[in-house]
């Protein structure tokens, strides 16, 4: 019996994991930051709507794209 790959789809696969994978850890690492930058301006006295903006949308987007890849196991 000869298996036969299919090297196309083999190769999407491992492209969307990647940018995925990357995708979501360079999301969070912004909402890290921008929380960072939130916390430094709010104790020197300032403000920072971008440091807090940017966590948001960071983080929101992370959990979606994490959201959705459960979502996609589970429905099978």
């Amino acid at each position: 019996m000869t298996v036969q790959i299919n090297w196309s789809a083999l190769g999407l696969v491992l492209i969307a994991g990647l940018v995925s994978g990357v995708g979501v850890v360079v999301l969070f690492t912004l909402g890290v930051r921008g929380l960072s930058d939130y916390i430094d301006a709010k104790q020197a006295g300032r403000t920072s709507v971008l440091g807090l903006g940017g966590a948001v949308v960071g983080f929101a987007l992370s959990l979606a794209i994490v959201a959705l890849g459960i979502y996609v196991i589970v429905a099978g």
